[in-house]
């Protein structure tokens, strides 16, 4: 007879998960053991705490689009594997949390030691992982688990992605399973349970909506990451160049487009492109996709940057209810991204008879506006900067000047977020990752590690904060076990810098973190550090760090003044 434990790993494994991440703790560690006995099938990571492992599977399953598998004890699971579990929730990535009640052999109702069943003195972790999830499943019996663990990568995966959770108790967990061909009700193979297409848009209103942006005298598209979760990125690109449409993007969708590109606007609203939002402000049909129009990206839903008296919206989301949820919208198309783009790119194809617009005199008008000086595109005051102390505009210039094509970004939470949205130009789709759903700190030097697991061929560039990283420092023990070659780039200005910026000048000091040297904390972690003191140092040591083959940190000690407001406009 199988055992529980056996038949879950079978079902991670045909469902074509290559990676899971946990801590061992009460029943896990019996679970980890079994997937990393199948290590030729799955790679099992350990991480050194439980936000760690979280965030790598959320990262995971941002680079992959299949669940990212998170494992351990159900008490910390569910508090220090919280972060990355409702960064996922809210960005809208895959995961799958399995876990325990840690009832130890079903002592839950004698003040049981950690325990999480929700009885009188112990935690209702049920409860918890509902708040966080999109689906949680409680199996009470053997033969209910394998069948529970699919439905969760079902329902992970399908609509709108997120996470999805199986718990259960310790006796549970460590059962076998009668013969399961006996079974009253079968339990049948995954692939059948996830053979099913993501909603698609009519051909009516694909036909609806050509006619909306052929006619259009100043179209403009909003890329969200919808646009990333369905790799939409070579539709979005040949939609913009056949009618010479304009892309901007939320902070999430930066990168849908190369910001290279003739036709890229780059992000929107506060830390984004002044001329991304004049694009937006004067478009007359705005195509949104993949992306709520969120107050963040929208200067607070002001009727003074969308103003739908005149302007209309197309709004395509894979989850009906984000289509038309901050505005009303002329149409509304609950689709895939890809498929949606796919389809009205065809219907376009069979009117362009009737498009009159002269293609490259759009594209040429757009690149008179970059010029602006005024509009300061993928520019700043500070951006030429040779000023020591380090300004962190002259960071970013210098990592545009070195970054190669094929390099990854990782952005964590902080104003290095902030500049970074602002004056970054990616070189294709899909370069840079950053947390935006809760966006909390510390979450890029975790989500760093599984980037550059997923991408043995590419340089991952992580970018943190002192603050933050002072938080996550343990990164630096995983990347050395499995020698990842991250460049790990700290902006040291001792200070939780966002909060210091908004904060009077005697509260100012309630943000002062006490020096911290990362090169030599590195050092001791066997890691290669170096510190950047002055400006002279900066590009040979960032192009030196971008050079290794082995775990690197970059310590950069920025200008304490650096405010990240003189580059927010409202």
């Amino acid at each position: 007879m199988p055992r529980v434990i056996d038949s879950v790993v079978d079902t991670i494994i045909d469902a074509g998960i290559d990676y899971v991440f946990g801590l061992p703790g009460g029943v896990s560690g019996f679970i980890l053991e079994e997937f990393y006995k199948r290590s030729d099938q799955i790679n099992t990571i350990i991480a050194r705490h439980e936000n760690s492992a979280s965030i790598m599977a959320d990262m995971y399953g941002r680079m992959t689009r299949k669940p990212g598998i998170l494992l351990g004890q159900g008490p910390f699971i569910a508090t220090n594997g919280g972060l990355g579990i409702i960064e996922a929730f809210h960005a809208g990535v895959p995961m799958v949390i399995l876990t325990e009640t840690s009832d130890y052999h079903g002592n839950s109702l004698q003040a049981c030691y950690q325990s999480g069943t929700g009885e009188y003195g112990t935690v209702d972790i049920r409860n918890i992982f509902k708040s966080m999830t999109k689906y949680t499943a409680y199996p009470t019996e053997p033969e209910e688990v394998p069948y529970a663990v699919q439905l969760a990568i079902k329902h992970a995966t399908s609509g709108r992605p997120g996470p999805a959770c199986v718990f259960t108790r310790w006796n549970v967990w460590t059962n076998v399973i009668d013969d399961l061909s006996s079974l009253e009700v079968p339990i049948y193979p995954i692939e059948g349970h996830l053979r099913v297409t993501p909603p698609c848009i009519s051909d009516l209103d694909a036909q609806k909506i050509a006619n909306l942006l052929i006619a259009a005298d100043n179209p403009v598209m909003i890329c969200g990451r919808g646009v990333h979760a369905s790799a939409a990125y070579d539709e979005v690109l040949q939609l913009a160049e056949m009618i010479g449409m304009p892309v901007a993007t939320s902070y999430m969708g930066k990168g849908s487009i190369p910001e290279v590109h003739d036709l890229a606007l780059g992000v929107m609203a506060s830390f984004g492109q002044q001329l991304a939002d004049d694009m937006i402000k004067n478009a007359d049909v705005i195509l949104a996709v993949g992306t709520c129009l969120a107050p963040d990206n929208t200067n607070n839903c002001s009727p003074e940057f969308i103003d739908v008296k005149w302007q209309k919206i197309i709004h395509i989301d894979i989850e009906p209810r984000n289509a038309g949820w901050t505005y009303p919208v002329t149409i509304g198309v609950t689709s895939d991204a890809k498929l949606a783009l796919q389809k009205i790119i065809h219907a376009i194809s069979s009117k362009m008879e009737y498009f009159k617009v002269d293609v490259n005199q759009r594209i040429s008008d757009l690149l008179e506006l970059k010029k602006i000086e005024e509009k300061e595109f993928f520019t700043s005051k500070k951006y030429d900067s040779e000023e020591t102390p380090v300004q962190p505009e002259s960071v970013v210039r210098v990592l545009n000047e070195l970054t190669d094509e094929d390099d990854l970004l990782v952005l964590d939470a902080g104003n290095n977020r902030m500049w970074f949205t602002r004056l970054f130009k990616t070189q294709y789709a899909g370069q840079i990752y950053g947390a935006g759903g809760v966006a909390a700190m510390g979450w890029g030097p975790n989500a760093s590690l599984i980037a550059q697991m997923l991408n043995k061929d590419k340089k991952v560039i992580s970018i943190a904060g002192d603050g933050s990283f002072a938080m996550m420092i343990y990164v630096l023990q995983t990347a050395k076990q499995y020698d990842l070659p991250i460049s790990y780039m700290i902006f040291n200005d001792g200070h939780l810098g966002n909060i210091r910026d908004v904060l009077s000048r005697k509260g100012r000091d309630l943000s002062i973190i006490p020096g911290l040297n990362f090169a030599e904390i590195a050092k001791g972690m066997g890691v290669e550090g170096v510190r950047v003191e002055n400006y002279d140092e900066l590009y040979p040591k960032l192009e030196e760090s971008l050079k290794s083959d082995h775990t690197t940190l970059t310590d950069i000690l920025i200008d304490q003044k650096a405010s990240h407001l003189r580059i927010r406009r409202s």
